[in-house]
């Protein structure tokens, strides 16, 4: 009986994603610093995808690029696996996602490997989700 209970312990703990492997997500607005809830990242990470797969133009970029993006107000999501997802016709890998505000102006960057992708273009009519949840950040100070 022991033995049993051990190995259904072994396999819960074995089934958890460890907490290094959730994704890291986190925003700067007007200048400051912000945060999400950790409860809310799936749905943030669901409701971001969901509108770069939207794009429909996309092009290089550099790290140059993905530096200065992050330097402004921007939503970015970390991955510590690569997410796929599918932009246009082009599946691709990414590891780190940075999308630029305001929206109305806003790009997404990608790291994708060892390459930087810029995609833009997207359904604007896919922004709700991805609104209403960047709006649960709060400032970090």
């Amino acid at each position: 009986m022991r033995c049993s209970l051990v190995l259904v312990v072994v396999f819960f703990v074995a089934d958890v994603p460890a907490a290094d492997e959730a994704p890291k997500a986190s925003a700067t607005r007007d200048g400051k610093k912000c945060k999400f809830p950790e409860k809310g990242v799936a749905a943030g990470v669901e409701a971001t995808t969901a509108l770069l797969e939207t794009c429909r133009d996309k092009a290089a970029g550099t790290a140059d690029d993905m530096k200065k993006a992050r330097d402004g107000d921007h939503v970015r999501l970390v991955f510590a696996k690569p997410v796929a997802v599918m932009v246009g016709d082009m599946k691709l890998e990414v590891s780190e996602l940075v999308l630029t505000l305001p929206l109305n102006t806003g790009v997404f960057w990608l790291r994708a490997g060892d390459k930087v992708i810029r995609c833009t273009k997207y359904r604007f009519e896919k922004e709700e989700d991805f609104l209403a949840w960047c709006y649960t950040a709060t400032r970090a100070d």
